[in-house]
């Protein structure tokens, strides 16, 4: 009501996995910013205004609502830093998630392998990066190298490791193409045909792309997952356009992507293959 309103001001935030596949830094600007004291008054009238405000107790009375489809390290952040009212915070979610996986058709094989566990004297950023890149490059992507093997698309949720696996192409002089958010229409076109007609080898696409475009990719052969996707959707769109057995999917994870990795396999399924001391689990549709 207008009453709870004005006693309690609020701040709702909506869909929040939209935000995520925006500039993140943007939204926690915005609300950095929010509460705080103006440079000047503006001429404003001082008798209307509660003192609380004037205290800079402003976070602490407001009511922020934040919906998501599902939960991330930054939304889960934002929620434990930003929200401070002194009436508590409540989260509210699932107990369990069924899974996208059995949403997916395909008959293709399909592979979850795990990373090396982190050295005990590596911080979590280079293990989530530079470990991953490297774990990447030396035992994912010799197993493609045949010249057989083409029609390959490695989907990358983040850009900055989509931008260090391009330019690691690019210096290897590789067979390549890329669809990301910034590809014109005109490059989507072309990179789509040449792709269905079998002249690249390697197509690297990022999250970003398959959340703004959702564009179909025709003779797809391999799908090599650099990390789980943050959006679990996006691993059923590309792993249905596998139509063939002869098809490999691969998805590399480590136990801190266990959020991304639930939403994929579900609850049950995604605990068995964290706990697993078996390093790779396939998964075979018939």
């Amino acid at each position: 009501s207008s009453g709870i309103n004005a006693e309690w001001p609020l701040r709702p935030g909506f869909m929040g996995e939209v935000y995520l596949m925006q500039n993140w830094e943007h939204l926690l600007h915005v609300i950095q910013h929010t509460n705080l004291k103006p440079m000047s008054d503006h001429d404003t009238d001082f008798s209307r205004v509660k003192m609380w405000l004037l205290d800079g107790l402003a976070p602490s009375y407001r009511q922020t609502l934040i919906f998501t489809s599902y939960l991330s390290p930054e939304i889960t952040a934002l929620f434990g830093k930003e929200c401070k009212s002194n009436r508590g915070r409540v989260k509210i979610q699932p107990h369990s998630f069924p899974g996208v996986i059995s949403n997916v058709l395909s008959p293709a094989r399909q592979m979850f392998v795990r990373m090396r566990e982190k050295d005990g004297d590596v911080d979590y950023i280079k293990y989530v990066t530079d470990v991953r890149f490297e774990n990447f490059i030396y035992n994912i992507l010799p197993a493609y190298q045949n010249q057989d093997i083409s029609n390959i698309v490695i989907v990358i949720s983040s850009y900055f490791d989509f931008v260090r696996v391009r330019n690691h192409f690019k210096k290897e002089s590789t067979n390549f193409a890329v669809l990301s958010e910034y590809t014109k229409n005109r490059d989507i076109t072309n990179t789509r045909r040449n792709f269905a007609e079998g002249s690249i080898k390697y197509l690297l696409t990022t999250e970003r792309f398959f959340f703004f475009k959702r564009y179909k990719l025709k003779n797809v052969r391999h799908v090599v997952f650099y990390e789980p996707p943050l959006n679990s959707e996006c691993y059923s769109h590309y792993v249905n356009m596998a139509t063939e057995s002869e098809c490999t999917v691969q998805l590399i994870y480590n136990k801190f992507d266990a959020m991304r990795l639930e939403r994929i396999l579900g609850t049950k399924q995604c605990s068995s293959v964290l706990n697993s001391e078996q390093s790779t689990h396939m998964i075979i549709l018939e």
